[in-house]
């Protein structure tokens, strides 16, 4: 490990004059590549910097979770960056006026020619899950709630729950202070915290490369982490104040202040990553005509920012239930948990194209139906192969038991026992509800039984 001390080569006046500007590789000097603590002048952390800090099982499992979560906006301010009007999002909008310096907010006429008094920034996927404060304006009066997508995505924030634990407990070991600070703050309002962390909520992108920003809302320090997929170069977190930029990548922790100014470089692909990333599956199916930055290529670098919400301590509207709870999906849409026991990572990527909530093993599964109260679910092992498209819960007409998914003509009436007590022999099978998932724990061999023929999987 390297310890660091960085002076500032900036001014407070010169940093903020970067404000919504992308910055490059002369915007530093220094480049970190391996484990670092790196202190000011005064003996104050700036950064402390991990490499690899959780398996590669435990980072499969929070890329497998948020994968998928970081949804398109253009509200992300300084952040979004510079507007570029031939770009294809601004191409779509007649630019009336640029309202930052920088260029990174403005007025347009929209699609359909009318003006919008709404100032935006570019489109980028970017997105949070976790815990939002309360919103009052004219029209709009919304108490502390959990966000919309944590709402209905709660199995994909439930499976990504344990990443952002071991964030939060390599924090703790970095930088036991504020660790002990933002816990304290956290418990003003303990039921908006995401597991056991001093974290509310997380931002969640995906390729995005940010222009010149600081954060701003949250309490303590910022905790950072990146997730990946296929490969690519760049994409550095620089903190042009003094100079440095660290290469943070797959299972890498940052935690660092991230009130100061942080921007990162461009992300691109050699010729080399282009071909490896032309051979894996687009895991993604992007709408390139909407013109989200960055979502022209293959690859995904999954970013979290793990924080707490410093307006979460002053919430005063009562908490509304429904809004802090999950919201079930329509009982025509199927639930999937895939029960992933696999260690060959590789064998594990052919599941990365779905969408599918992870689960340790077929005892979990059912007993987050449970918790959740969940209709319509089906349970798969990893060593299944889904032979055709899953449909919707309309072909699953028996409703006093489970069915068999992957029972073969020659056996489908002997079938496979999913428990015996509760230990799981069955491959994949359909719970219609949680009524029925507490009878196969308490009835295990003795509850009834239905197949499909022909089986949606294949052992």
């Amino acid at each position: 490990m390297i310890t660091l001390t960085q002076k500032e080569f900036l001014t407070d006046k010169e940093t903020s004059g970067l404000k919504g500007k992308y910055l490059d590789e002369s915007s530093f000097d220094t480049l970190v590549q391996s484990d670092c603590d790196c202190y000011r002048e005064d003996g104050s952390i700036l950064f402390k910097f991990r490499k690899s800090f959780v398996t590669e099982d435990e980072a499969d499992i929070g890329f497998l979770a948020f994968k998928k979560l970081a949804k398109s906006t253009h509200g992300r301010g300084a952040a979004g960056g510079p507007i570029d009007a031939d770009s294809v999002y601004w191409k779509k909008r007649k630019i009336l006026k640029l309202n930052k310096p920088g260029g990174w907010s403005a007025n347009y006429i929209n699609v359909h020619g009318d003006k919008s008094n709404m100032k935006i920034q570019n489109e980028v996927a970017s997105n949070l899950v976790g815990y939002w404060s309360e919103t009052k304006s004219i029209g709009m009066n919304m108490p502390c709630r959990l966000s919309h997508y944590s709402r209905r995505e709660f199995l994909k924030v439930e499976d990504g729950t344990a990443y952002v634990q071991s964030i939060s407990n390599s924090y703790k070991h970095l930088h036991p202070e504020w660790h002990k600070k933002q816990m304290e703050q956290a418990q003003l309002q303990p039921d908006m915290t995401i597991g056991d962390t001093p974290f509310s909520t997380v931002t969640i992108n995906r390729n995005f490369r940010t222009g010149v920003h600081t954060d701003e809302g949250d309490y303590g320090f910022g905790n950072l982490s990146v997730l990946e997929y296929g490969k690519y170069h760049g994409g550095f977190f620089v903190l042009p104040k003094y100079r440095i930029a660290i290469d943070m990548r797959h299972a890498d922790h940052l935690c660092v202040d991230v009130h100061e100014f942080h921007c990162n470089t461009e992300l691109f692909e050699t010729a080399e990553d282009k071909a490896y990333n032309d051979e894996l599956p687009d895991i993604f199916k992007d709408n390139l005509e909407v013109g989200v930055l960055g979502l022209n290529n293959r690859y995904a670098r999954i970013s979290l920012v793990c924080y707490l919400r410093g307006a979460l301590k002053d919430c005063e509207m009562d908490l509304d239930p429904v809004l802090m709870g999950p919201e079930l999906p329509p009982s025509t849409k199927l639930s999937v948990f895939f029960v992933n026991k696999l260690k060959d990572r590789e064998k594990r990527k052919k599941f990365y194209p779905t969408n599918w909530s992870r689960c340790k093993s077929h005892g979990d599964a059912i007993h987050r139906i449970i918790k959740h109260r969940m209709k319509n679910t089906i349970i798969i092992d990893d060593t299944c192969v889904l032979r055709k498209n899953l449909g919707n819960s309309k072909q699953f007409t028996e409703r006093d038991g489970i069915t068999y998914l992957n029972i073969t003509p020659e056996n489908k009436k002997k079938g496979q026992r999913p428990f015996s007590g509760i230990v799981p022999e069955a491959l994949a099978y359909y719970v219609p509800d949680h009524l029925t998932a507490c009878r196969l724990l308490q009835q295990g061999s003795e509850i009834k039984t239905y197949s499909i023929n022909p089986p949606l999987f294949l052992p």
